[in-house]
Protein backbone atom coordinates (compact mmCIF):
# COMPACT_ATOMS: atom_id res chain seq x y z
CA UNK A 1 0.00 0.00 0.00
CA UNK A 2 1.46 3.40 -0.96
CA UNK A 3 -0.02 5.43 1.88
CA UNK A 4 1.86 6.82 4.49
CA UNK A 5 0.29 7.67 7.93
CA UNK A 6 1.46 10.86 9.97
CA UNK A 7 3.14 10.01 13.20
CA UNK A 8 0.13 11.96 14.53
CA UNK A 9 -2.60 9.30 12.69
CA UNK A 10 -0.19 6.49 13.96
CA UNK A 11 0.00 7.83 17.78
CA UNK A 12 -4.13 8.02 17.40
CA UNK A 13 -4.21 4.45 16.03
CA UNK A 14 -2.27 3.25 19.02
CA UNK A 15 -4.47 5.14 21.42
CA UNK A 16 -7.50 3.47 19.94
CA UNK A 17 -6.19 -0.05 19.58
CA UNK A 18 -4.69 -0.03 23.45
CA UNK A 19 -8.31 1.49 24.71
CA UNK A 20 -10.23 -1.30 22.70
CA UNK A 21 -7.77 -4.17 23.55
CA UNK A 22 -7.36 -2.97 27.14
CA UNK A 23 -11.37 -2.07 27.83
CA UNK A 24 -13.60 -2.78 25.11
CA UNK A 25 -11.92 -6.84 24.30
CA UNK A 26 -12.64 -8.20 28.07
CA UNK A 27 -16.47 -7.50 28.56
CA UNK A 28 -17.08 -7.42 24.42
CA UNK A 29 -18.67 -10.76 24.40
CA UNK A 30 -20.60 -10.57 27.74
CA UNK A 31 -22.51 -7.41 26.70
CA UNK A 32 -22.94 -8.92 23.16
CA UNK A 33 -24.38 -12.20 24.77
CA UNK A 34 -27.35 -10.39 26.58
CA UNK A 35 -30.70 -11.62 25.93
CA UNK A 36 -32.38 -8.10 25.88
CA UNK A 37 -31.00 -5.43 22.69
CA UNK A 38 -31.81 -2.67 25.31
CA UNK A 39 -29.02 -3.72 27.72
CA UNK A 40 -26.47 -4.53 24.76
CA UNK A 41 -25.40 -0.16 24.64
CA UNK A 42 -22.21 0.33 26.43
CA UNK A 43 -22.37 3.36 27.59
CA UNK A 44 -19.71 3.24 30.17
CA UNK A 45 -17.36 2.43 26.94
CA UNK A 46 -18.14 5.10 25.18
CA UNK A 47 -17.77 7.41 28.11
CA UNK A 48 -14.36 5.98 28.68
CA UNK A 49 -13.47 6.24 24.89
CA UNK A 50 -14.93 10.01 24.74
CA UNK A 51 -12.56 11.01 27.67
CA UNK A 52 -9.33 9.88 25.39
CA UNK A 53 -11.04 12.35 22.41
CA UNK A 54 -12.24 9.12 20.06
CA UNK A 55 -15.81 10.22 20.27
CA UNK A 56 -15.45 13.73 19.57
CA UNK A 57 -11.81 13.27 17.03
CA UNK A 58 -14.32 14.55 13.79
CA UNK A 59 -15.35 17.85 15.26
CA UNK A 60 -13.67 20.61 13.69
CA UNK A 61 -10.77 21.87 16.31
CA UNK A 62 -12.60 25.39 15.90
CA UNK A 63 -15.15 23.78 18.26
CA UNK A 64 -13.34 21.86 20.66
CA UNK A 65 -13.10 18.57 18.79
CA UNK A 66 -10.21 16.66 17.37
CA UNK A 67 -10.55 17.90 13.67
CA UNK A 68 -9.39 14.68 11.81
CA UNK A 69 -10.30 13.99 8.58
CA UNK A 70 -11.19 11.35 6.38
CA UNK A 71 -7.89 9.18 6.05
CA UNK A 72 -7.23 9.45 10.21
CA UNK A 73 -11.08 8.68 10.62
CA UNK A 74 -11.11 5.33 8.13
CA UNK A 75 -7.64 4.37 9.92
CA UNK A 76 -9.35 4.36 13.23
CA UNK A 77 -12.42 2.54 12.03
CA UNK A 78 -10.63 -0.27 10.89
CA UNK A 79 -8.33 -0.38 13.82
CA UNK A 80 -10.69 -0.39 16.31
CA UNK A 81 -14.09 -2.65 14.52
CA UNK A 82 -10.85 -5.33 13.85
CA UNK A 83 -11.19 -5.17 17.70
CA UNK A 84 -15.03 -4.77 18.68
CA UNK A 85 -17.41 -3.56 15.70
CA UNK A 86 -20.34 -2.41 17.98
CA UNK A 87 -18.53 0.14 19.43
CA UNK A 88 -16.52 1.75 17.26
CA UNK A 89 -19.49 2.25 14.86
CA UNK A 90 -21.11 4.11 18.38
CA UNK A 91 -18.30 6.14 17.85
CA UNK A 92 -18.00 6.57 13.98
CA UNK A 93 -21.68 7.53 14.72
CA UNK A 94 -21.17 10.24 16.57
CA UNK A 95 -18.39 11.48 14.25
CA UNK A 96 -21.22 10.88 10.91
CA UNK A 97 -23.94 12.98 12.81
CA UNK A 98 -21.08 15.86 14.03
CA UNK A 99 -20.25 15.81 10.15
CA UNK A 100 -23.33 16.09 8.79
CA UNK A 101 -24.13 19.42 11.03
CA UNK A 102 -20.77 20.60 10.38
CA UNK A 103 -21.44 20.37 6.74
CA UNK A 104 -24.90 21.69 6.56
CA UNK A 105 -25.74 23.79 10.00
CA UNK A 106 -25.77 27.46 10.03
CA UNK A 107 -23.04 28.82 12.88
CA UNK A 108 -25.71 28.78 15.43
CA UNK A 109 -26.71 25.30 14.93
CA UNK A 110 -23.15 24.29 15.33
CA UNK A 111 -22.34 26.21 18.02
CA UNK A 112 -25.37 24.84 19.89
CA UNK A 113 -25.13 21.12 19.14
CA UNK A 114 -21.09 20.62 17.93
CA UNK A 115 -20.22 22.29 21.47
CA UNK A 116 -23.02 19.88 23.44
CA UNK A 117 -21.23 16.52 21.94
CA UNK A 118 -17.95 17.82 23.44
CA UNK A 119 -19.03 18.95 26.55
CA UNK A 120 -20.85 15.68 27.42
CA UNK A 121 -19.20 12.44 26.57
CA UNK A 122 -22.62 10.85 27.29
CA UNK A 123 -23.77 12.80 24.52
CA UNK A 124 -23.97 10.62 20.62
CA UNK A 125 -26.52 11.34 17.63
CA UNK A 126 -28.71 8.79 15.08
CA UNK A 127 -30.06 9.77 11.93
CA UNK A 128 -33.58 8.89 11.91
CA UNK A 129 -34.58 8.35 8.08
CA UNK A 130 -35.57 5.02 7.64
CA UNK A 131 -39.76 4.07 8.33
CA UNK A 132 -41.83 0.90 8.72
CA UNK A 133 -43.24 1.57 4.90
CA UNK A 134 -40.42 3.27 4.14
CA UNK A 135 -36.91 1.72 3.04
CA UNK A 136 -35.45 1.01 -0.28
CA UNK A 137 -37.35 4.09 -1.65
CA UNK A 138 -36.34 6.49 0.96
CA UNK A 139 -32.71 6.03 -1.04
CA UNK A 140 -33.77 5.40 -4.67
CA UNK A 141 -35.84 8.70 -4.94
CA UNK A 142 -39.09 7.35 -6.63
CA UNK A 143 -41.25 9.84 -8.19
CA UNK A 144 -44.13 7.85 -7.00
CA UNK A 145 -45.93 10.70 -4.10
CA UNK A 146 -46.93 8.22 -1.54
CA UNK A 147 -43.43 6.43 -1.43
CA UNK A 148 -40.60 7.28 0.68
CA UNK A 149 -40.71 9.26 3.70
CA UNK A 150 -43.96 9.90 5.16
CA UNK A 151 -43.71 11.46 8.18
CA UNK A 152 -45.28 14.63 8.27
CA UNK A 153 -43.46 17.88 9.01
CA UNK A 154 -46.16 20.99 9.21
CA UNK A 155 -45.72 24.51 9.75
CA UNK A 156 -47.10 26.24 12.25
CA UNK A 157 -45.79 29.79 13.38
CA UNK A 158 -42.12 29.27 14.38
CA UNK A 159 -42.65 25.70 14.49
CA UNK A 160 -42.97 22.87 11.96
CA UNK A 161 -45.01 19.62 13.89
CA UNK A 162 -43.68 16.12 13.32
CA UNK A 163 -46.05 13.05 13.38
CA UNK A 164 -44.84 9.50 12.51
CA UNK A 165 -42.75 6.96 13.76
CA UNK A 166 -39.02 5.49 12.87
CA UNK A 167 -37.66 2.50 13.23
CA UNK A 168 -34.44 0.79 12.45
CA UNK A 169 -32.70 4.00 13.74
CA UNK A 170 -28.77 3.73 15.23
CA UNK A 171 -28.95 4.55 18.69
CA UNK A 172 -32.41 5.72 19.02
CA UNK A 173 -33.24 5.89 22.67
CA UNK A 174 -29.85 6.44 23.40
CA UNK A 175 -29.28 8.78 20.98
CA UNK A 176 -28.91 12.83 23.09
CA UNK A 177 -28.88 14.64 19.19
CA UNK A 178 -31.23 13.40 16.04
CA UNK A 179 -31.09 13.81 12.51
CA UNK A 180 -34.67 13.68 11.21
CA UNK A 181 -35.90 13.68 7.67
CA UNK A 182 -39.81 14.93 7.30
CA UNK A 183 -42.16 15.12 4.76
CA UNK A 184 -42.76 19.01 4.37
CA UNK A 185 -44.82 18.80 1.32
CA UNK A 186 -46.62 15.82 0.55
CA UNK A 187 -48.07 17.00 -2.71
CA UNK A 188 -44.39 16.57 -4.67
CA UNK A 189 -41.96 13.44 -4.59
CA UNK A 190 -40.18 12.64 -1.66
CA UNK A 191 -36.96 14.75 -2.68
CA UNK A 192 -38.89 17.61 -3.28
CA UNK A 193 -40.40 17.95 -0.16
CA UNK A 194 -38.24 16.50 2.53
CA UNK A 195 -36.89 18.43 5.00
CA UNK A 196 -33.72 17.37 7.50
CA UNK A 197 -34.26 19.01 11.38
CA UNK A 198 -31.64 19.00 13.96
CA UNK A 199 -33.75 17.31 16.72
CA UNK A 200 -32.70 17.65 20.91
CA UNK A 201 -33.84 13.93 21.48
CA UNK A 202 -36.10 14.68 24.35
CA UNK A 203 -38.13 17.30 22.91
CA UNK A 204 -41.87 16.78 24.15
CA UNK A 205 -43.98 14.38 21.84
CA UNK A 206 -40.99 11.94 21.13
CA UNK A 207 -41.50 8.49 22.52
CA UNK A 208 -39.23 5.51 22.21
CA UNK A 209 -40.62 1.72 21.12
CA UNK A 210 -38.35 -1.32 20.91
CA UNK A 211 -34.67 -1.78 20.93
CA UNK A 212 -34.75 -4.31 17.48
CA UNK A 213 -32.98 -7.80 18.44
CA UNK A 214 -30.54 -7.96 16.26
CA UNK A 215 -28.58 -10.93 14.96
CA UNK A 216 -24.64 -8.77 14.94
CA UNK A 217 -24.04 -5.23 16.05
CA UNK A 218 -25.36 -5.87 19.33
CA UNK A 219 -23.50 -3.21 20.87
CA UNK A 220 -24.73 -1.09 18.61
CA UNK A 221 -28.61 -0.99 19.01
CA UNK A 222 -30.87 0.27 16.76
CA UNK A 223 -34.67 1.17 17.77
CA UNK A 224 -38.07 2.66 17.02
CA UNK A 225 -39.22 6.38 17.95
CA UNK A 226 -42.88 7.80 17.84
CA UNK A 227 -43.49 11.09 17.04
CA UNK A 228 -46.40 12.80 18.39
CA UNK A 229 -46.96 16.55 17.91
CA UNK A 230 -43.43 17.18 18.27
CA UNK A 231 -42.65 21.26 17.92
CA UNK A 232 -39.16 21.51 16.06
CA UNK A 233 -38.22 25.35 16.40
CA UNK A 234 -37.33 26.54 12.60
CA UNK A 235 -34.19 27.08 13.74
CA UNK A 236 -33.50 23.63 13.69
CA UNK A 237 -34.03 23.01 10.39
CA UNK A 238 -30.76 22.29 8.59
CA UNK A 239 -30.35 23.00 4.84
CA UNK A 240 -33.42 24.60 2.86
CA UNK A 241 -37.03 23.52 3.45
CA UNK A 242 -38.01 20.72 0.51
CA UNK A 243 -33.99 20.19 0.26
CA UNK A 244 -33.42 17.50 2.63
CA UNK A 245 -32.50 14.68 0.78
CA UNK A 246 -30.96 17.07 -2.01
CA UNK A 247 -28.92 18.17 0.85
CA UNK A 248 -27.88 15.05 2.23
CA UNK A 249 -26.83 13.29 -1.22
CA UNK A 250 -24.46 16.67 -0.98
CA UNK A 251 -22.46 15.63 2.07
CA UNK A 252 -18.99 14.35 1.52
CA UNK A 253 -18.66 10.97 0.58
CA UNK A 254 -18.34 8.33 3.03
CA UNK A 255 -16.34 5.03 3.25
CA UNK A 256 -17.34 4.15 6.69
CA UNK A 257 -18.52 1.00 5.71
CA UNK A 258 -15.20 -0.14 3.43
CA UNK A 259 -13.37 1.32 7.01
CA UNK A 260 -15.21 -1.11 9.27
CA UNK A 261 -15.57 -4.24 6.75
CA UNK A 262 -11.67 -4.00 6.35
CA UNK A 263 -11.19 -4.26 10.18
CA UNK A 264 -13.65 -7.40 10.22
CA UNK A 265 -11.85 -9.21 7.49
CA UNK A 266 -8.79 -8.97 9.19
CA UNK A 267 -10.01 -9.62 12.21
CA UNK A 268 -11.36 -13.02 10.46
CA UNK A 269 -8.13 -13.62 8.46
CA UNK A 270 -5.96 -13.61 11.49
CA UNK A 271 -8.35 -16.03 13.61
CA UNK A 272 -8.77 -18.40 10.48
CA UNK A 273 -4.24 -18.34 10.41
CA UNK A 274 -4.05 -18.64 14.17
CA UNK A 275 -6.68 -21.96 13.72
CA UNK A 276 -4.43 -23.49 10.29
CA UNK A 277 -1.42 -23.03 12.44
CA UNK A 278 -2.34 -24.86 15.61
CA UNK A 279 -5.08 -27.86 13.88
CA UNK A 280 -3.35 -31.14 13.18
CA UNK A 281 -4.79 -33.00 10.28
CA UNK A 282 -2.80 -35.73 8.35
CA UNK A 283 -0.29 -35.27 10.65
CA UNK A 284 0.53 -32.05 10.11
CA UNK A 285 -0.88 -28.66 10.84
CA UNK A 286 -3.45 -27.98 8.00
CA UNK A 287 -1.53 -24.56 6.91
CA UNK A 288 0.68 -27.07 5.14
CA UNK A 289 -2.13 -28.60 3.14
CA UNK A 290 -1.86 -26.75 -0.34
CA UNK A 291 -5.45 -26.39 -0.04
CA UNK A 292 -5.54 -24.18 3.35
CA UNK A 293 -2.30 -22.34 2.35
CA UNK A 294 -4.27 -21.59 -1.30
CA UNK A 295 -7.31 -19.96 0.58
CA UNK A 296 -5.42 -18.49 3.56
CA UNK A 297 -3.31 -16.50 0.03
CA UNK A 298 -6.46 -16.16 -1.48
CA UNK A 299 -7.57 -14.17 2.15
CA UNK A 300 -4.68 -12.13 2.25
CA UNK A 301 -4.92 -10.87 -1.32
CA UNK A 302 -8.34 -10.05 -0.60
CA UNK A 303 -7.61 -7.94 2.47
CA UNK A 304 -4.52 -6.12 0.86
CA UNK A 305 -7.03 -5.56 -1.98
CA UNK A 306 -9.26 -3.85 0.14
CA UNK A 307 -7.13 -2.08 2.41
CA UNK A 308 -5.34 0.09 -0.74
CA UNK A 309 -8.73 0.28 -2.35
CA UNK A 310 -9.98 2.08 0.90
CA UNK A 311 -7.20 4.29 1.47
CA UNK A 312 -6.72 5.58 -2.13
CA UNK A 313 -10.30 6.47 -2.17
CA UNK A 314 -10.01 8.20 1.35
CA UNK A 315 -7.17 10.19 0.40
CA UNK A 316 -9.04 11.18 -2.91
CA UNK A 317 -12.19 12.36 -0.92
CA UNK A 318 -9.81 14.50 1.06
CA UNK A 319 -7.48 15.99 -1.39
CA UNK A 320 -9.01 15.89 -4.53
CA UNK A 321 -12.28 18.76 -4.76
CA UNK A 322 -13.21 17.15 -8.54
CA UNK A 323 -13.44 13.54 -6.97
CA UNK A 324 -16.36 11.64 -8.02
CA UNK A 325 -18.73 10.28 -5.13
CA UNK A 326 -19.80 7.43 -6.64
CA UNK A 327 -16.63 6.13 -6.52
CA UNK A 328 -16.88 6.08 -2.58
CA UNK A 329 -19.71 3.71 -3.26
CA UNK A 330 -17.89 1.44 -5.16
CA UNK A 331 -15.02 1.00 -2.43
CA UNK A 332 -18.22 0.02 0.10
CA UNK A 333 -19.87 -2.41 -2.56
CA UNK A 334 -16.64 -4.07 -3.02
CA UNK A 335 -15.68 -4.16 0.84
CA UNK A 336 -18.55 -6.52 1.26
CA UNK A 337 -18.60 -8.07 -1.69
CA UNK A 338 -14.92 -9.22 -0.08
CA UNK A 339 -15.74 -9.92 3.44
CA UNK A 340 -18.39 -12.37 1.68
CA UNK A 341 -15.65 -14.30 0.13
CA UNK A 342 -13.22 -14.07 3.00
CA UNK A 343 -15.97 -15.38 5.49
CA UNK A 344 -16.59 -18.41 3.29
CA UNK A 345 -12.91 -19.22 3.42
CA UNK A 346 -12.54 -18.83 6.78
CA UNK A 347 -15.56 -21.46 7.61
CA UNK A 348 -14.09 -23.72 5.31
CA UNK A 349 -10.79 -23.93 7.25
CA UNK A 350 -12.24 -23.76 10.16
CA UNK A 351 -15.16 -26.11 10.44
CA UNK A 352 -17.16 -26.62 12.88
CA UNK A 353 -15.16 -24.29 15.29
CA UNK A 354 -15.85 -21.18 13.23
CA UNK A 355 -19.69 -21.47 14.40
CA UNK A 356 -19.73 -22.13 17.59
CA UNK A 357 -20.44 -19.27 20.28
CA UNK A 358 -17.04 -19.87 22.57
CA UNK A 359 -15.04 -18.52 19.81
CA UNK A 360 -14.71 -15.27 18.65
CA UNK A 361 -14.61 -15.49 14.84
CA UNK A 362 -18.65 -16.51 15.27
CA UNK A 363 -18.92 -12.81 16.94
CA UNK A 364 -17.24 -11.36 13.95
CA UNK A 365 -19.20 -13.47 11.18
CA UNK A 366 -22.53 -12.40 12.42
CA UNK A 367 -21.29 -9.08 12.75
CA UNK A 368 -20.25 -9.03 9.00
CA UNK A 369 -23.20 -10.47 7.82
CA UNK A 370 -25.64 -7.84 9.47
CA UNK A 371 -23.32 -5.13 8.10
CA UNK A 372 -24.20 -6.32 4.71
CA UNK A 373 -27.61 -4.24 4.65
CA UNK A 374 -25.96 -0.66 6.11
CA UNK A 375 -26.70 2.28 4.06
CA UNK A 376 -28.61 -0.17 1.92
CA UNK A 377 -27.60 -3.24 0.67
CA UNK A 378 -25.11 -3.71 -2.26
CA UNK A 379 -27.82 -4.25 -4.74
CA UNK A 380 -29.91 -1.19 -4.08
CA UNK A 381 -26.58 0.85 -4.26
CA UNK A 382 -25.73 -0.81 -7.50
CA UNK A 383 -29.39 0.50 -8.40
CA UNK A 384 -28.43 4.27 -7.17
CA UNK A 385 -25.32 3.85 -8.97
CA UNK A 386 -27.09 2.99 -12.35
CA UNK A 387 -29.46 5.62 -12.09
CA UNK A 388 -26.65 8.13 -12.25
CA UNK A 389 -25.30 6.49 -15.28
CA UNK A 390 -28.42 7.38 -17.73
CA UNK A 391 -27.51 10.59 -18.42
Amino acid sequence: MSVIFSDEQIALKELAQDFFIKEVKPVAAEIDARPDPKDCYPAELIRKASQLGLRTIGIPEEYGGGGADIVTKSLLLDAMTEIEPGTAKCLSQCWKVCQVITEGGTEAQKKKFLTQFVEDDDCTGSILLSEPNAGSDTLLDPQDLKSGVSMKADEDGDCFVLNGTKHMSSLAGFSKVLIVYARTDRNVPQRDGTTTFIVPADLPGITYGQVHDKMGYRLYPNGESFWDNVRVPKEYILGEVNNGLSSRAKLGASVEIAAMTLGICRAICKLALEHARQRIQGGKPIIEHQTVGSMLAEMSILTDNLETYLYETAIQIRDNPKFDSRKATYVNISSRESFMKIMLLALDIMGGVGIMRDHPMEKFLRDGITWLHASGTNSLNRLRVAATLRN
